[in-house]
C-alpha cells in the first residue's frame, strides 16, 4: 500500500488483482460528467442502438418475467429500469440484473456472442451512441452501506435506481470490512464511510475515488458539520467496550482528534445545523453530551425513564428541536435545544419496535422514523409531536437507515432483511438481498423497492441546500 498527496488530498493506492486495472479505472470515472463527455465510441466497442439494444430486446428482456413497466424504446428509457428497479448497473456486469438472469437461464439464454456484446457495453459504462456514459450527470445521490457484503450501492435519487457500486474488496479491504454509515459533504463533492471491521473512516470523491483514510477504533455513526470543516465519528453498536470518546476528523488531511464523553458506548451522534454544537449519546446509560466544538466544553445531561439505548439523533432544520430513538425502551424522545448545551425532554412517544435512524423532511414539518423490530416506518408530525402515519408492507424488513430527497417528495429507508422477510423478485444464491424502500411522503405509499446487497445499514445523501 502506498500514499501520495495531490491538491491537499491523500490518495491511497492498494495493490490490485491481475487484470483488474481497467475495471478500477472505470470506477474512478463513474459519475463524473466533467471527465466523461460526448464523443464517438471506440470502433471496437459495441454501439448501443446498432449492436446492443436489438440483442437486449431479443434475448435478455424476455427473461425478466417478474419485472413490469420496462421500456426499451430508447437508451434513456432502458436506463430507467422497470417498476421494480434498475436493469443494469454501469461498470458492474456481475450485479446487473440483465446478466444475472441470463446466467440463470443457462443454455436457454443468450448466446456467448450476445453475452459478450452486452457485457462489454456495461463494462464501458453503458454509453449511448454518442459515447455518453450512463448517469454521468446524476446530481443527487444516495449512498447505501451494505455491511454484509463490503459494497456501497449508489442510487440516483432522480430516477430511483442503483447507478454505481463500489466494492471495497476491490480496493484492498477484506470481505469483513463492514461498511456501516455514510456522511456526505455539504457540496456533495466528497463522501465518507465508516468501516467497522477495518477500524477506519474512508474519504471518497464524488467520482468514487478513494482519497483518504483515518484510523479510528470500531467507528460507527458519522456526521459532518454544515460547513464541511469537521467530520465526527462515534463508536459501533457491535463494540462491547469501546473507548469513551468520539472522534473529530479534519476532512482536509483526515487527521483525528478524540474527545472524551465520559460514558460507555457512545453511539448516537450529530453535528447540529450551524456548526456550533455536536451531540453524542450512550447506548449503555441514559446520558447525552452537548459539545461545543470550538472550546470542547462538554455538558452531560441525564435522561429520565427506562434504559433507552439511544441509537441516533435528527435535528430539525428550522427550529431548536432534536429527536432520538431508544432501541431498548421503544420510545422516541423530543428534546428542546433552546439551551443548546443542555437539551431537555419536551415529549416522549411510545412508538415501540426499536426506533432507529430518524430524518426530518427538508421543511421540518415531519420526521421519518424506521422501527426495526416492527418492520414499519412512522411519520411524526412536528407541530403536534404525534405520529401522523405508519407505513408497512413488502420491502420493509428490519428498517434501519433513512434519508429524504431534497424536494421532500421521497423518503428512503434501508432494510437489513437478515430475517428474510423480504423476498427478491428472482431467486438468488447466498445471503438474502437487502432493500431500500422508496416512500412517497405525500401518500405514505411504498412506490418502489430497490434490491441492494446483503445487510444494508446506514445511508446518506448530500444535506438539502
Amino acid at each position: 500500500m502506498t500514499a501520495n498527496t495531490v491538491d491537499g488530498d491523500t490518495r491511497i493506492q492498494y495493490p490490485m488483482r491481475p487484470g483488474f486495472t481497467s475495471i478500477f479505472c472505470c470506477l474512478l470515472l463513474a459519475g463524473c460528467a466533467s471527465l466523461i463527455g460526448p464523443g464517438e465510441p471506440a470502433s471496437d466497442e459495441p454501439v448501443f442502438s446498432e449492436d446492443v439494444l436489438p440483442v437486449i430486446r431479443e434475448s435478455f428482456l424476455p427473461l425478466l418475467t417478474q419485472d413490469t413497466g420496462i421500456d426499451a424504446s430508447s437508451w434513456s428509457a432502458l436506463l430507467r429500469g422497470s417498476d421494480q428497479g434498475e436493469l443494469l448497473i454501469p461498470y458492474d456486469t456481475d450485479r446487473s440484473l440483465l446478466i444475472e438472469r441470463a446466467l440463470q437461464a443457462g443454455p436457454d439464454g443468450p448466446s456467448e456472442e450476445e453475452f459478450d456484446v452486452v457485457r462489454r457495453w456495461i463494462d464501458a459504462g453503458a454509453p449511448d451512441d454518442a459515447g455518453r456514459v450512463a448517469f454521468a450527470d446524476a446530481d443527487e445521490l444516495l449512498y447505501v452501506c451494505n455491511q454484509g457484503s463490503a459494497v456501497i450501492s449508489i442510487v440516483d435519487m432522480a430516477t430511483n435506481v442503483v447507478i454505481r457500486t463500489v466494492d471495497l474488496r476491490e480496493l484492498g479491504f477484506s470481505e469483513n470490512a463492514s461498511p456501516h454509515h455514510i456522511a456526505v459533504a455539504p457540496d456533495g463533492e466528497h463522501w465518507y464511510v465508516s468501516l467497522i471491521g477495518e477500524g477506519v473512516v474512508l474519504k471518497f470523491t464524488r467520482d468514487n475515488e478513494l482519497v483518504g483514510r483515518a484510523d479510528f477504533d470500531v467507528p460507527g455513526m458519522l456526521s459532518i458539520s454544515s460547513t464541511g470543516e469537521s467530520l465526527y465519528a462515534g463508536r459501533s453498536m457491535s463494540a462491547v467496550n469501546p473507548p469513551q470518546r468520539i472522534g473529530r476528523i479534519d476532512p482536509s488531511d483526515m487527521s483525528v482528534e478524540e474527545i472524551d464523553v465520559f460514558y460507555p458506548r457512545p453511539h448516537a451522534l450529530i453535528a447540529a445545523p450551524g456548526g456550533r454544537h455536536v451531540y453524542s449519546a450512550s447506548l449503555g446509560v441514559n446520558q447525552i453530551a452537548g459539545i461545543d466544538p470550538q472550546s470542547l466544553e462538554i455538558e452531560l445531561t441525564e435522561v429520565e425513564g427506562p434504559h433507552h439505548g439511544f441509537v441516533q439523533f435528527a435535528v430539525a432544520p428550522n427550529r431548536p428541536l432534536m429527536i432520538v430513538g431508544g432501541e431498548m425502551s421503544g420510545q422516541l424522545l423530543f428534546f428542546s435545544l433552546e439551551e443548546p448545551m443542555s437539551p431537555h425532554v419536551v415529549e416522549v412517544l411510545d412508538v415501540g419496535g426499536a426506533p432507529w435512524h430518524p430524518t426530518f423532511l427538508p421543511d421540518g414539518s415531519r420526521a421519518i422514523v424506521p422501527r426495526k423490530r416492527a418492520d414499519a416506518v412512522s411519520f411524526v408530525d412536528v407541530p403536534t409531536l404525534s405520529v401522523s402515519g405508519v407505513v408497512s408492507g413488502r420491502g420493509l424488513a428490519q428498517p434501519h437507515g433513512s434519508a429524504v430527497r431534497s424536494d421532500g417528495r421521497y423518503a428512503y429507508v434501508s432494510n437489513n432483511n437478515l430475517n428474510g422477510a423480504f423476498e427478491s423478485r428472482y431467486e438468488t444464491e447466498g445471503d438474502p438481498h437487502g432493500s431500500v424502500a422508496v416512500i412517497d411522503t405525500r401518500t405514505l405509499e411504498i412506490v418502489k423497492i430497490l434490491e441492494v446487497e446483503h445487510y444494508p445499514t446506514g445511508i446518506g445523501s448530500r444535506p438539502p441546500r
